[in-house]
């Protein structure tokens, strides 16, 4: 016979299974939170690649502001606008309001856009 003190070693099966349970539920939190986070990576270098575009057409803009539109290399859109925003009569100069907006698909059927907005003094030679 053996003694009622004699303690018991080793796991049971439920105390396995219990910890497998706990295990999985961990593993595939830490899994989602990792994909999460590459998908706000993915989004962060979206917005920073349409934001050096847009400045780049707002640069050339600058020189010689056009209406238009077009494509990057790499699958961006751009279209920019030109809009008459004080015209003063007394002046040489009038005040334009240039737009640059970026577009670029983000999702099976989303589209994200940017834009920017600057202000530009123009002779009425540069505005034709």
């Amino acid at each position: 016979m053996k003694s009622s003190n004699h303690r018991r070693s080793g796991f049971t099966l439920i105390e396995v299974i219990v910890s497998i349970a706990i295990l999985s539920i961990c593993l595939v939190m830490i899994m989602r939170l990792f994909s999460a986070g590459l998908r706000a990576s993915r989004s962060s270098c979206d917005y920073t690649r349409a934001v050096v575009h847009a400045k780049e057409k707002m640069e050339e803009l600058s020189i010689k502001p056009v209406a238009g539109s077009g494509l990057f290399d790499d699958g961006f859109s751009w279209e920019s606008e030109l809009t008459p925003h004080i015209i003063i009569p007394e002046s040489r100069y009038n005040l334009w309001i240039v737009k640059v907006r970026v577009s670029w698909p983000s999702g099976v059927s989303k589209e994200s856009t940017i834009e920017l907005l600057s202000l530009k003094a123009m002779t009425e030679e540069d505005e034709t």
